[in-house]
């Protein structure tokens, strides 16, 4: 963790970052981006502590499309297509089933979506397409899921076709 006194359990006891690096990778530190970063010089720089190593599991973050933080590849680039997704107060799970998706490095693929508070009776499997770029503006992110916006900080501009599925906004 960044100070000894930051907690697991932040306000209106909603888990904080340091919990959700703990769980994922092993360590309670306090930010998603790779390595250390000092601001300030001298005395008076403080450090913030972000991952070390690639994680197993991913991690994608709506806060980041909002720039409160910076997801940093260790997270946005797994061991295993695997990605938890933070995003409107709670987590969520996006995957492939695709074995060698990190080797074949799909221009188009399919990511599995599951939502345990969604109550979710079906698949809902959604189609990623990194070769048609999209380009939205701010003001039309309440029209857009926010899931959209949590898997474009991992594929820029990608185009997201939900199959059928309503988009969950």
């Amino acid at each position: 963790m960044d100070e000894p006194s930051n907690k697991l359990i932040g306000r209106h006891s909603y888990c904080t970052q340091d919990v959700v690096n703990l769980l994922l990778v092993g360590k309670a530190v306090s930010n998603t981006h790779n390595g250390v970063i000092t601001l300030g010089a001298g005395s008076d720089s403080t450090q913030l502590k972000g991952l070390h190593y690639q994680s197993e599991i991913g991690f994608l973050s709506l806060f980041e499309h909002y720039k409160s933080c910076t997801v940093g590849s260790y997270y946005k680039q797994p061991k295993y297509p695997v990605w938890v997704v933070c995003s409107e107060s709670h987590f969520s799970v996006l995957f492939t089933t695709s074995e060698d998706f990190f080797v074949r490095n799909p221009a188009r693929f399919d990511l599995i979506y599951f939502n345990g508070l969604g109550d979710q009776d079906e698949e809902i499997r959604l189609t990623i397409d990194t070769s048609h770029k999209t380009q939205g503006t701010s003001k039309d992110d309440d029209l857009i899921s926010p899931l959209d916006l949590c898997i474009r900080t991992c594929w820029d501009g990608a185009s997201i076709d939900w199959n059928g599925s309503d988009p969950l906004l």
